[in-house]
């Protein structure tokens, strides 16, 4: 019978494209009438053709065991198609594979160079753990073979078999450690190679290797060989301190000398990852002079970053931004160079420059990297920033700043011109595009989120740091805050809520001009408006509301105030935000009232009895907005609101109230209570407390945290109890308390160990609620001066578990601390350490918006 061979095979696949699929299909049934025959020179042309149409996708899982028999074939044609299809076939959950191991085993032995390297070739494609525990002392007796070519192969299949079974490299360093000493290259190479890769899990492993590799360092001229050896002395030299010194000398002469980039990286990285360039050793430069080695990887890593090369610009950032961290002096004079990389259009590059820009801002160059920052955040649909949200000093240099500046940086066109010209009018154009050189550089790439929200997270940090310790000018800071905002993009609010939050607590000089910015955020109806849709810039608004609140007595407030704070739109944003809305309002009011008390006439009068109304009619279209769609019923409006809303709200309505009545009539002078409530809120100073505060209070001796109070409520929740029987009146107690008057009625349940139960329907028939007149009160003898019950307290660990989980948190009323700068900033205050001082009144703290 004729039988067809694998170029047959591919000749009719050629001849039948129109029939394809039927062509194979025919095909493989032929295949499997031949893998069954008991010819081994037939069986193994259909493991060639197996081959060829697994490559074209077809699977050839089922003829596993027919390739197994191929592989044991003794002529080397026939065993080479063989292992080729093994090592595109076998996987980890083949089941045959454990029918290899003898085979592979007797080919790794055998005189025929050909077949040890088919072996090596083929177990280095299908190890499994068992296969790398079974075979790993026979591949590393090849390693000793005669021919080099074999014994490359043999480290290579090495390095397979050790990360299929880990246990095994502590015998493989051995032979590793002897074939750095082989006498052909090629050999060495590739132990070099395995010894650099093994070496990333675990470098201990290998810190034996150190002396050889050194040598093969100061011998070696093969510029491949030597990167890898570079490479692994940078995973070596942090966990061996004393190799930095002895690789001084070779590292230092490989910079100055190679021309090769890729080596001269790897030099400089280790140099820098390794701490070599800490060594206090001269190194002679390519012309002669003696200079700090740090200094010249400084000046070697120019060629990189500055290259058009946009790998080289890369990693040259990277190893830049590692150099900074040890040396930032030397990263300081490069500012302008990478500033201009922040303008590459490569998206990954500007992530290595912002790193690097971020981490070198100082006083001088704060300003200049915000705003050349600030300019890449301008997208063409953008919304343009309006005259009224930015000052017309937002992005001008401060004074301060630039004291110390090069008379070169004059050319710089962006250093000189701010955002906002002389007159207030933006240079933000209509179409959201900045009117300067820098910014028309800037390309798509800033379109990225990612890369927005890296921007404005490098923007916080560089001006944040260290306790604004490169900040004199804090009004620009705040104004930049307020200008980001409109310019940030997406998931960038909570970090300029917290910042502006942050600033606001901290300087108290800045509380005025926070005040104001927050008064113009809030003023921007259209930002308002889509602030909790787009779900960016509500908790921004949210910050600001709490800000105008806080600090609204810092600056003249007027009823204009208290409408900001109550907007139309207050119903699209959550339950927090509404809550931190309502509670500003509340405060803006009560300042407001108490300011026009000072001055009490009847037009202010007049004035006071029509806000107060319109503030009520605010609040009356609030609650209606919040329950919108929920229910009708007055009661059932104010149980559907979010509970932190609807405490606030009460509060508020019964303040307007109060006032209403008290203002009710005509008076000559203001009411007391119209010039006192402004003290409600601000009675104490809120001042910054370090997260860490309330662990340094001293815990009072006796403290039980543990033990309850009083007796436990039953749990009614999931069971009807029946009437308890009448109980006797209970009589008054000096520790207990009394009431007066008769037993509660039956009509709504018998009343047992002060809590009401309700009656089981059984029992009787519809119940009503008790009128709240009938309600028996219980008033509570708690004794002591300041209304705090005696008790006897036990100290021991259990209390003070106790007490870090439930004793609340205060701030102390403390001095501010010295300021670092020209300004006052507020630290973290810690609590008082010692126990007396934990025992004063703390002032009170106002919660987060």
């Amino acid at each position: 019978m004729f039988e067809k061979t694998l170029a047959d095979l591919i000749q009719g696949l050629r001849a039948n494209k129109r029939n394809e699929r039927e062509y194979i299909q025919q095909s493989l049934e032929e295949i499997q009438r031949e893998v069954q025959s008991s010819d081994v020179n037939q069986k193994s042309v259909a493991v060639d053709k197996l081959n060829y149409l697994h490559m074209l996708g077809y699977d050839m899982n089922w003829a596993n065991f027919h390739v197994v028999e191929v592989m044991a074939s003794g002529r080397f044609d026939q065993k080479r198609a063989g292992y080729l299809a093994a090592a595109q076939s076998f996987h980890a959950d083949t089941d045959v594979v454990m029918l290899t191991t003898n085979l592979i085993r007797k080919d790794l032995a055998s005189s025929n160079a050909m077949e040890v390297a088919v072996a090596l070739d083929g177990l280095a494609q299908i190890a499994t753990e068992a296969l790398a525990m079974d075979l790993l002392d026979d591949v590393m007796a090849v390693l000793g073979h005669a021919r080099a070519y074999i014994r490359k192969k043999a480290i290579v299949c090495l390095y397979r078999l050790v990360t299929r079974y880990p246990e095994g490299h502590q015998a493989a360093v051995p032979q590793l450690k002897e074939r750095l000493d082989d006498s052909d290259p090629a050999v060495v190479s590739a132990a070099v190679s395995v010894v650099c890769e093994l070496a990333r899990t675990n470098p201990h492993n290998y810190l034996a290797l150190a002396p050889a590799l050194y040598r093969l360092l100061n011998s070696s001229r093969n510029n491949w060989m030597l990167i890898k050896i570079v490479k692994l002395f940078a995973l070596l030299t942090p966990i061996e301190p004393r190799l930095a010194r002895k690789l001084h000398g070779p590292v230092s002469q490989l910079v100055s000398t190679t021309g090769a980039m890729s080596l001269l990286y790897e030099c400089i990285h280790t140099a820098v990852v390794g701490d070599i360039i800490s060594v206090p050793l001269p190194v002679t430069d390519s012309i002669g002079y003696e200079v700090d080695f740090a200094e010249l990887c400084a000046q070697k890593l120019e060629q990189f970053y500055e290259s058009r090369d946009h790998n080289l610009r890369y990693v040259g950032l990277v190893t830049l931004a590692q150099l900074q961290a040890r040396r930032p002096d030397l990263v300081e004079g490069q500012f302008e160079t990478v500033l201009r990389c922040v303008d590459d259009p490569d998206l990954s590059i500007r992530m290595r420059a912002l790193e690097v820009v971020s981490a070198m801002a100082t006083r001088r160059t704060l300003v200049r990297s915000v705003k050349r920052l600030m300019s890449q955040l301008v997208l063409s649909n953008t919304v343009a920033l309006q005259p009224a949200h930015t000052a017309a000093s937002t992005y001008a240099v401060p004074e301060s700043y630039g004291d110390d500046e090069d008379e070169d940086d004059e050319d710089d066109e962006d250093a000189e011109q701010p955002f906002a010209d002389a007159s207030g009018v933006s240079r933000v154009t209509a179409k959201g595009t900045m009117a300067s050189r820098t910014a028309q550089a800037v390309s798509d790439a800033a379109d990225n989120p990612e890369y927005r929200l890296a921007v404005v997270e490098a923007i916080l940090d560089m001006c944040s740091r260290q306790s604004y310790a490169n900040m004199t000018d804090f009004e620009w800071y705040v104004a930049t805050l307020a200008d980001l905002v409109y310019v940030a993009g997406v998931d960038a609010g909570p970090q300029l809520s917290h910042k502006l939050l942050d600033v606001s607590a901290r300087v108290r000089q800045v509380r005025g001009f926070s005040v104001r910015m927050a008064r113009r955020l809030l003023a921007d109806e259209h930002l308002v408006v889509h602030a909790a849709t787009d779900g960016t810039n509500a908790p921004v608004l949210a910050t600001a509301a709490f800000i105008l609140g806080e600090y609204c007595a810092l600056t003249p407030v007027s009823h204009d105030d208290i409408a900001l704070l109550l907007p139309r739109a207050l119903a699209t944003f959550s339950a927090q935000h509404q809550a931190a809305f309502v509670q500003a309002a509340m405060k803006a009011y009560t300042n407001w009232l108490g300011d026009v008390c000072g001055y009490w006439s009847p037009e202010v009068w007049e004035q006071v009895r029509s806000t107060t109304a319109s503030t009520q009619r605010a609040l009356a279209d609030a609650l209606l907005a919040l329950t919108a769609g929920t229910t009708t019923s007055p009661t059932a409006l104010e149980a559907a609101l979010p509970l932190e809303v609807d405490g606030r709200l009460r509060q508020f309505v019964a303040i307007l109230d109060a006032v209403a009545l008290a203002t009710s009539n005509p008076s000559d002078a203001a009411p007391p209570l119209c010039a006192e409530l402004h003290s409600l809120f601000t009675l104490h100073e809120l001042n910054p407390i370090s997260a860490a505060a309330q662990a340094k209070v001293p815990l009072p001796d006796g403290l039980d945290l543990d033990t309850p109070i009083g007796d436990p409520i039953p749990d009614t929740s999931l069971r009807v109890l029946p009437p308890s029987p009448p109980a006797p009146p209970v009589r008054a107690s000096s520790n207990r308390g009394s009431y007066s008057g008769g037993e509660p009625s039956s009509s709504y349940g018998a009343r047992g160990k002060g809590v009401f139960y309700l009656a089981d329907g059984k029992h009787g028939s519809s119940r009503e609620l008790p009128e709240v007149d009938d309600i028996p009160v219980v008033t509570l003898d708690l004794g002591g001066d300041q209304g705090v019950p005696h008790r006897t307290y036990k100290k021991d660990k259990k209390g003070k578990k106790g007490q870090k989980k439930k004793h609340t948190k205060s701030s102390a009323h403390r001095p501010a601390s010295p300021p670092a700068a020209a300004v006052d900033i507020a630290a973290d205050e810690d609590m008082p350490g010692a126990a007396g001082a934990a025992n004063q009144p703390q002032p009170e703290h106002s919660a987060h918006p």
